[in-house]
């Protein structure tokens, strides 16, 4: 005689990258495991390779394509998937940063905060645009898209910061293009596009560097006051190490 299902209820959430609905189901004791066997080996490729699995089985239907989602997506569409799954309030205990208060008063005091994590929502910035112009005379510029998990699960562990960027940057060339013609990515080799990227000046890679620097980002800044001391103080919590966290 067979056992009876157990229904799972529904929910959805909308991607900040496209604004595509996406609905989904709690993760359940079966990906729980793939959690915390993820969490136990502390390897950030380790945990990313988890959360893409968990969304991929959590995904109801089959309009999402996890191994293309944005590296923000994946945390947004993971802080959803936990809230929905384990609980939506979670109980932090907060600090002074520096164990000195706004008044610097020592006061290393503890204080409980109650925080619901579906509060968290994808931050967005003005400036931040796809396309940057690096030469204004001859037009050329490159159309820049966002890196997925793909980028994080690799072996960057023995890269200077300076080899991971250019890395990341070359991981997200779109095409590169001047006055006269679009140059696809699939049409240069990586060596060809390390290559382009290591032949920019300075002044040029940081201007391209400022597209990382000013998109979207899983963030959110708790404001709370001292059960102790009574001086209100603030907490940033931003990407998956600080989300993971909670």
């Amino acid at each position: 005689m067979a056992l009876p299902k157990i229904n799972t209820p529904i929910f959805e959430l909308t991607l900040s990258s496209s604004g595509q609905p996406v609905q989904y189901r709690p993760f359940l004791v079966k990906e729980q495991k793939i959690l915390l066997l993820a969490l136990e080996s502390g390897e950030p490729k380790s945990i990313m390779t988890a959360v893409k699995q968990i969304i991929r089985n959590c995904v109801v239907g089959d309009n999402v394509d996890v191994d293309k989602l944005p590296t923000f997506d994946l945390e947004y569409f993971f802080m959803r998937l936990r809230g929905k799954s384990i609980g939506e309030v979670v109980d932090l205990q907060l600090r002074h940063p520096t164990g000195f208060n706004s008044k610097d008063e020592e006061c290393d005091n503890a204080t409980q905060f109650k925080f619901n994590i579906m509060q968290v929502e994808v931050q967005k910035t003005i400036e931040h645009s796809d396309k940057i112009i690096i030469d204004e005379n001859t037009g050329l510029g490159i159309k820049l898209k966002y890196t997925t998990a793909d980028f994080a699960e690799m072996d960057l562990e023995n890269l200077s910061q300076l080899d991971i960027a250019s890395k990341m940057l070359v991981a997200s060339i779109d095409y590169i293009y001047d006055k006269e013609e679009v140059y696809k990515k699939e049409d240069s080799s990586e060596k060809e596009l390390s290559a382009f990227i290591d032949d920019l000046s300075q002044e040029q890679f940081t201007s391209v560097m400022k597209f990382f620097e000013t998109m979207p980002k899983l963030k959110h800044t708790i404001n709370w006051k001292c059960s102790k001391c009574g001086c209100d103080d603030e907490v940033t919590l931003e990407g998956m190490s600080n989300f993971f966290a909670l």
